[in-house]
């Protein structure tokens, strides 16, 4: 039963082709019982995939673990396997969540990897006690029909293609699926018993009491199907007229976004914003109602309005119009002497970077390369980097993209350059330069945000 639905869903979204010529794909793999079904049912089907392991550097030894028992899972099986170190803790923004901060690496990631690709797709093997999870848990914050059925069975996200072929299967169908094809066991996570944890308190305390409650879940499941029909519904009609005459080549009029009914708006907005090339963001629940009451004033006043920590916009008798960002701040360069001065704050509360021989908060560096004196300063328009890893150099500007980096902090993070080449971006990315040889003394550079 489970092949099949696996085979149906490649039918209906033929985004591979037709098999067995199947074009290459990714699929994400954590271990767990869903990822690992997922993997056998792609492998079983002779779609080319490679499983991809995000090491979030937030459970010490056991995803350690977890990454060595997924290589070997696929090395036995003759599966292309990737481990991207995504160094959670280190890579925080400031005022980030760490379950933020792991979404937006994690988007890199694919990002990345699936533009090396050519563009191919991605898998994931979200299911459908997932998708109730995420229904209860986008309810409590408020979201619209789009947002509680963000799980989708394919769902574009800038230039990424999601694919979630098992969202009509339950969690206990894949464990008996990865049982008939002989394996018997696969990676927990221990956290996930843990209730502190909003998403876990769904999972091990309201849904089971609302299965108590009603006897079945089943309510739940034909609610979400409704939603994501009338999600759908709403986004293809916005989508139509976002393509149409009144909404193209000049900037839209205030009586365009009038026209508007409610639940049009979020959607025109986000499509707008991205146009005008402010991201693919959902904007908020709070800046939508404040847009609308602006929009429908009995007196209407031209107004600026925060969208979120990257963006305004200006609504006036024009119409909406996206604004930069205030100006950057002033530019700067010191330099820094790390081994007299293992310390150096860094100008207009940038932060301050450190240096010492023990493992911290940062990148190591062969000592050995590092010059006496290293260059701190301001990114500049046109700055290159050849990230660790690669063989050729990339502008910071595609980077900042990659990894999700508002406008408004790029130019207060600091670049290290040892002479005039680019070694690390904290928060960012660190370059090939300096790589450590076994054996070799190293430094480890440190970085604090201000």
């Amino acid at each position: 039963m489970t092949n099949d639905i696996l085979l149906t869903f490649l039918r209906r979204y033929p985004l591979l082709g037709e098999g067995p010529g199947w074009r290459p794909a990714l699929v994400g793999f954590s271990g767990g019982v869903d990822s690992t079904a997922l993997l056998l049912l792609l492998h079983a089907a002779q779609v080319p995939v490679t499983a991809v392991h995000f090491h979030h550097g937030l459970r010490g030894a056991d995803a350690d673990a977890d990454a060595l028992w997924c290589e070997a899972f696929c090395a036995e099986r003759r599966i292309p396997f990737l481990c991207r170190r995504l160094a959670v803790p280190r890579h925080r923004l400031r005022g980030e969540s760490v379950e933020t901060a792991a979404r937006r690496l994690r988007l890199a990631g694919w990002e990345e990897l699936s533009r090396e690709r050519g563009g191919c797709p991605i898998f994931l093997a979200h299911h459908a006690d997932d998708a109730l999870e995420e229904l209860l848990l986008r309810l409590m914050r408020g979201s619209n029909a789009t947002g509680l059925t963000s799980l989708r069975p394919v769902r574009r996200l800038g230039g990424l293609t999601f694919m979630r072929p098992l969202l009509s299967c339950r969690k206990s169908e894949l464990q008996r699926y990865v049982e008939s094809c002989g394996v018997r066991d696969w990676r927990v996570d221990a956290t996930n018993g843990e209730n502190d944890c909003r998403r876990n308190a769904i999972r091990n305390r309201l849904l089971p009491l609302m299965r108590e409650i009603a006897g079945t879940d089943e309510g739940l499941l034909q609610a979400l199907e409704a939603l994501r029909l009338d999600a759908d519904c709403l986004e293809s009609g916005v989508e139509r007229l976002f393509g149409s005459r009144s909404w193209t080549g000049v900037c839209p009029g205030l009586d365009a976004w009038r026209g508007l009914e409610k639940a049009q708006l979020p959607r025109m907005f986000r499509l707008w914003r991205q146009r005008e090339g402010g991201g693919d963001v959902v904007p908020s629940g709070p800046f939508v109602r404040r847009l609308h009451e602006v929009l429908h004033a009995e007196r209407f006043a031209d107004c600026v309005l925060q969208v979120d920590g990257s963006a305004r916009v200006r609504v006036s008798g024009r119409g909406l119009e996206l604004l930069r960002d205030e100006a950057a701040p002033e530019p700067f360069e010191v330099e820094w002497r790390w081994r007299e001065q293992p310390s150096l704050a860094l100008p207009g509360q940038r932060g301050r970077l450190s240096c010492g021989a023990s493992v911290g908060e940062g990148e190591r560096f062969a000592c050995g390369a590092l010059p006496e004196c290293l260059t701190v300063r301001s990114w500049r328009p046109g700055d290159r980097m050849r990230p660790f890893g690669r063989t050729g150099s990339k502008k910071l500007q595609d980077l900042f993209v990659d990894g999700h980096v508002p406008a408004w902090e790029r130019h207060r993070l600091p670049l290290v350059c040892a002479g005039e080449e680019i070694i690390w971006v904290p928060g960012v990315r660190r370059a090939e330069f300096g790589r450590v040889a076994e054996g070799e003394e190293a430094v480890w550079l440190c970085f604090e945000a201000g």
